[in-house]
């Protein structure tokens, strides 16, 4: 399985058969939402889910545009799912704190607020169709996905607000872990 979107159709394909198992009503997101993923509810709540399928390259994530920028520095209920593929392993994490657990941004968040005023001109710019800007960061993660799932005890303490459920679907999805420090949707 080569092409990138098999692979990607796989990735969602696990996050909907486990966020269906427990329980969710999945809804797949139109791409002008800002985001390329799925949107969960369960008991009133919203969750919304990009979903990132790793193969091979377990290093890094990119996140294209303007509004995928946005969302994901600056919506509070935006989730990154890491799908191990052929694993069949689902790492869910609130996304923002992710990323901050993974690059050691201080709570400061100087860097966000470098990033929001940037959001702010660069939104302004493109506001009467002048300019078309289609900006992408490159997150690499000094902890790749896969040796933190496979070494996440050693890691639980770092990572216990910002990785919030590891399942694995070997014939039937089986929770590997659950943080105690989040409540559920």
């Amino acid at each position: 399985m080569d092409n990138t979107n098999q692979i990607e159709k796989v990735g969602t394909g696990l996050v909907a058969s486990l966020e269906t198992f427990k329980g969710a009503k999945i809804e797949l997101a139109h791409r002008s939402s800002g985001f390329n993923g799925l949107s969960v509810y369960k008991d009133g709540r919203t969750r919304k889910i990009e979903v990132k399928t790793m193969m091979q390259s377990d290093k890094w994530i990119a996140i294209n545009g303007i509004r995928a920028i946005d969302k994901l520095f600056f919506d509070r209920d935006y989730w990154i799912y890491f799908a191990l593929y052929p694993e069949n392993v689902v790492l869910a994490t609130r996304a923002l704190t992710f990323i901050q657990t993974q690059l050691g941004m201080s709570n400061s968040l100087e860097e966000l607020n470098d990033l929001e005023q940037w959001m702010y001109l660069t939104k302004r710019l493109t506001k009467n169709n002048k300019f078309k800007f289609t900006p992408k960061i490159n997150v690499t993660f000094p902890i790749p996905i896969r040796k933190l799932y496979n070494d996440f005890d050693t890691h639980k303490d770092k990572f216990c607000n910002s990785v919030i459920e590891i399942w694995k679907n070997d014939d039937g999805w089986k929770e590997i872990y659950k943080s105690d420090k989040y409540e559920e949707i």
